[in-house]
């Protein structure tokens, strides 16, 4: 083994370094960086260049070039190189349930959404955590908007009117998002997002169409306990499209961007426990991005929505027993007083 990689090394190392990062390196994607570095010992320190990994990254997600995400990264133990190995791969679906604390220093989301490959958003906001100076935080509902209220995100995306459902199925395969959490202090980042929709649906309240990217996460003790890590892409009209008949069509803006983290029941949870979630994902084991984390996403999606639909029907049948033996006790009870009063 060593006589083949002193065989590698010495071949490769005819070609001036320049050349080899300038002209060679530089078209490589990050796995086959990596796969690459492995080879020898001479590549690994060509391989481990900074710039590669910047530019690489930079590539891959727009939104760390951001000044706060930087920062972040500089410090990570290997630069972008470690930001890139924890970012790209998905995270292990677990997080511990007992963990003490919560991170106590704000994270930062980076969020980067893609309709058929194009870049539609880009997106940085930091989450302050702690609890000198966000108390309210850790105790109210878990949500990050990447959004203002009023602000919408102007795309090329249209709607040409006809075929709703069609459009629909087709918006769901079309949108990709990455949505990147670091924790500065840690120096730790995951990718929380499923990268590729796992269900599309109107909200009949808002006429908008609803995106969803899902990550669900479960207990490493026994996975008696679920969770999902959501993130919901919201788009509509630009102006008067959802309020006139559908035949019509229009452009489409997207008008909300959010992040929550719901129970099996549907509630959001609070943000202490959503914060333990997150960190465990942070801190999670990585799977290989190309070994069908994609796929399983929404294949563990549905799996999910099955055990929830599962769980509120056995909810239902249990009411509706309760129900039935009050409803008993209570005639059962009446009929005994009546007998009481007519037989005294």
């Amino acid at each position: 083994m060593a006589s083949v990689e002193c065989s590698i090394g010495d071949s490769i190392s005819k070609l001036h370094p320049d050349i080899i990062q300038t002209q060679i390196l530089t078209r490589l994607d990050g796995p086959t960086l990596a796969s690459t570095a492995s080879t020898s010992s001479y590549l690994q320190t060509l391989c481990n260049e900074q710039k590669l990994w910047r530019e690489i990254s930079t590539t891959t997600w727009p939104s760390i070039n951001d000044s706060r995400v930087v920062q972040a990264i500089s410090s990570f133990p290997s630069g972008y190189r470690s930001f890139f190995a924890d970012s790209y791969p998905f995270t292990d679906y677990t997080w511990q349930s007992e963990k003490q604390d919560p991170p106590t220093t704000g994270l930062i989301s980076a969020v980067d959404l893609y309709y058929r490959g194009e870049l539609i958003c880009s997106k940085v906001q930091e989450m302050e955590t702690e609890k000198g100076k966000a108390g309210w935080f850790l105790s109210a509902p878990f949500r990050v908007d990447m959004l203002d209220e009023k602000e919408s995100v102007q795309t090329r995306i249209v709607y040409p009117g006809g075929d709703y459902e069609a459009w629909v199925r087709n918006m769901e395969e079309s949108m990709e998002l990455n949505w990147i959490v670091i924790d500065p202090i840690k120096k730790r980042a995951a990718n929380i997002s499923s990268r590729k929709a796992v269900s599309a649906k109107r909200n009949w309240l808002t006429g908008d169409l609803e995106i969803r990217f899902s990550t669900v996460v479960a207990e490493a003790a026994g996975k008696k306990k679920a969770a999902e890590v959501a993130v919901v892409v919201s788009c509509g009209s630009a102006e008067t499209w959802k309020e006139v008949d559908e035949e019509v069509g229009g452009e489409v803006h997207v008008r909300d961007v959010r992040l929550q983290v719901e129970d099996i029941e549907g509630k959001c949870l609070k943000g202490r426990d959503s914060l333990v979630i997150l960190q465990g994902m942070l801190e999670g084991k990585r799977c290989c991005k190309d070994g069908g984390g994609e796929g399983r996403g929404k294949g563990k999606y549905e799996e999910y929505m099955e055990m929830k639909t599962h769980l509120r029907e056995k909810k239902e049948r249990r009411e509706k027993a309760q129900d039935t033996i009050f409803m008993i006790f209570g005639f059962s009870l009446f009929v005994f007083l009546w007998s009481f009063i007519l037989l005294r």
